[in-house]
């Protein structure tokens, strides 16, 4: 084994990077510039587009054996995407084999647990990403060795005291470490290896998932092993924009922030990048750069530890249909006893939750949606399980506008100085505690027309 070191680039492709032929003829252009340049290359990509969603209906109709018509045609996109690629469509019997076991056992069962889930959603990953190395294989020749990686035998979830069993397999987080004697072992056998978002194991082996949009934090991981050069995640847009450019069509694209701003967005609501992907990578300043795959020679966003400072708001990000939980708690008011029952009855049902404001008698929270678990159905159990605790439960759903890149006070001022209609009731301001983040809660309906009239008047 070699100890000399070797320059690494992660590349993370979504579902909708993998889905076709034009798409993998994309990415095996961007490996082979990357290679001559020097690099090795560690691709990591997601399952096929709509999968997971797919997967997750198949697992739920395990339990009463009606899953049948829903997995053949799940196995027959994957042989399909497998004859487009013209590679051999034998490589998927073994992941196809493990995905039927997983599904009989739920059937035997009669139940879906949350383990259940993570072993039958990891097929999808599992499935795409052995296409993909047998594609990168023959298209890079024998010249440049490719390498197929299973996620679960280099990523080990963190076994938290306090976490509900839906966390433990659902929304998994690890902690690897930087590994020069993996990075070199890697280097000296191929030129690019190739494994899996959204898929790890725990310490017992067992398969878990890090929770919906995975795939970012998985690269990330894997660039902390590996301690790249950089990370380059790869999706259907072209970097990270002022907001969402397909609410607002003069939404502009931002072509450097820092990794405080890109958390605060992904955190607000931004759907580029997962908040978790960038705890990863700051501690070691790897830099991240969103580039579009369908338009590769398009310059992108690049996201680094260089803080610009601005008076001027730099983006706006929105979310909708946050669901808004008010609690009152009745004479005794915020006693320790009384919150202690209210966190744990959430947790109890495997949601987090955020406090978004408080007062002697009453508690408003926002439900985070991001949980793989969450259903509205599950948000009325654990209204009508709070309501045992608290004098009264009001349930409703909020967007939620977050004002990014200057100083909150800043924003404030902007925002006082806007010459038009604001709607009539704004339901929160609040702002974080780094103090560049401004955050306020209107009501759904009118979020699309505030957002547009921020964006005229506060993005320069």
């Amino acid at each position: 084994m070699t100890n000399q070191t070797h320059s690494w680039v992660v590349l993370k492709f979504g579902g909708s990077s993998v889905s076709s032929q034009t798409d993998w003829d994309n990415i095996a252009s961007i490996v082979k510039s990357n290679i001559k340049d020097g690099k090795k290359v560690a691709v990591i990509h997601s399952a096929f587009r709509n999968v997971t969603n797919e997967l997750e209906a198949i697992a739920r109709l395990a339990v009463t054996d009606d899953s049948e018509d829903a997995l053949h045609h799940l196995l027959n996109k994957h042989k399909a995407m497998a004859h487009e690629l013209e590679v051999d469509a034998t490589l998927l019997d073994p992941w196809f084999d493990s995905l039927q076991i997983a599904i009989a056992d739920i059937r035997h069962k009669e139940q879906l647990t949350a383990m259940d889930r993570a072993q039958v959603v990891s097929h999808g990953e599992l499935l795409s990403s052995v296409l993909g190395a047998e594609f990168l294989r023959k298209v890079l020749g024998e010249e440049h060795g490719v390498q197929w990686l299973d996620a679960r035998q280099v990523l080990t979830s963190e076994s938290g005291q306090h976490q509900n069993i839906n966390d433990r397999f659902l929304n998994a987080v690890c902690h690897p470490r930087p590994s020069h004697e993996l990075a070199n072992q890697w280097a000296s056998e191929a030129d690019v290896v190739l494994s899996q978002g959204f898929i790890a194991a725990n310490d017992d082996g067992q398969t878990v998932l890090l929770g919906r949009e995975g795939s970012d934090t998985s690269a990330a991981y894997f660039a902390a092993l590996l301690q790249a050069d950089k990370l380059e995640i790869w999706t259907d847009v072209a970097g990270m924009f002022s907001t969402d450019p397909n609410k607002i069509t003069s939404a502009k694209k931002l072509s450097a922030i820092s990794y405080n701003e890109a958390f605060d967005m992904a955190e607000a609501g931004a759907k580029v990048l997962h908040p978790r992907c960038l705890s990863a990578v700051m501690a070691y300043n790897i830099p991240i750069e969103i580039r579009n795959t369908h338009q590769p020679d398009e310059a992108g966003t690049i996201i680094t530890n260089d803080y610009q400072p601005s008076k001027w708001v730099k983006a706006i990000a929105l979310k909708q249909q946050i669901p808004i939980i008010t609690l009152l708690l009745g004479r005794r008011g915020q006693q320790p006893d009384t919150l202690q029952k209210v966190f744990g009855i959430i947790n109890e049902f495997g949601l987090s939750s955020e406090l978004m404001a408080s007062t002697k008698n009453s508690l408003v929270m926002a439900i985070e949606t991001n949980n793989s678990i969450y259903s509205d159905s599950i948000l009325q159990k654990l209204s009508e399980k709070l309501a045992e605790v608290c004098r009264s439960v009001f349930t409703s759903h909020s967007a939620m506008l977050t004002l990014i890149g200057c100083e909150a006070s800043q924003a404030l001022w902007h925002l006082l100085q806007i010459d038009a209609d604001l709607p009539e009731q704004w339901l929160l301001l609040s702002h974080a505690t780094g103090d560049h983040h401004l955050s306020f809660l209107v009501n759904d309906d009118d979020a699309l027309k505030v957002l547009q009239l921020l964006h005229d008047n506060l993005i320069k």
